[in-house]
């Protein structure tokens, strides 16, 4: 009887385990990731633990970032996270900064999780003074002006002239 015990509580142990990890799903909305995540952080899951199984589950890198952050996460330790969890740094820290936070702060905490620093790309690092030009095509110019496109690669763009 004491075995059939010890089995019952094994199995169940095992099937909410189970049931836990097979909770994210690739085909989830943003509030169904976000009420996922809200679930598990309450029931003490840590930020690297809920990314690996969301990871395993398709459940897209933006999603899980900004459905950490709206929970009040510490932005830098859901980059690591994520991050840790093989997520795309370039993708991960571009959400987070999307979301308001500082781009050298992300990029440091995807860097410090293992990520190749020369995979990211600083999000202006094509724009700027003389770099990548402004607006669409390179910008628009005075009216009654002859249209020039400027391709931007970081440094001082190369301009082409319409004329």
């Amino acid at each position: 009887m004491k075995k059939i015990a010890k089995f019952a509580i094994a199995a169940s142990a095992l099937a909410l385990s189970f049931s836990a990890a097979a909770a994210f799903s690739s085909t989830m909305s943003m509030g169904q990731v976000g009420t996922e995540t809200q679930t598990r952080l309450s029931q003490g899951a840590s930020l690297a633990t809920i990314a690996a199984d969301a990871r395993a589950s398709g459940v897209p890198a933006g999603v899980l970032a900004l459905s950490m952050l709206s929970q009040g996460q510490d932005a830098a330790g859901v980059v690591a996270a994520l991050v840790r969890a093989g997520y795309d740094a370039k993708t991960v820290v571009n959400t987070a900064v999307a979301a308001g936070f500082s781009y050298n702060a992300m990029f440091a905490a995807a860097v410090g999780a293992g990520a190749d620093p020369t995979s990211m790309a600083a999000p202006t690092a094509a724009g700027g003074e003389g770099g990548g030009g402004t607006g669409a095509g390179g910008g628009f110019g005075a009216f009654g002006s002859t249209p020039t496109a400027t391709f931007g690669g970081g440094g001082g763009g190369v301009r082409a002239s319409g004329s």
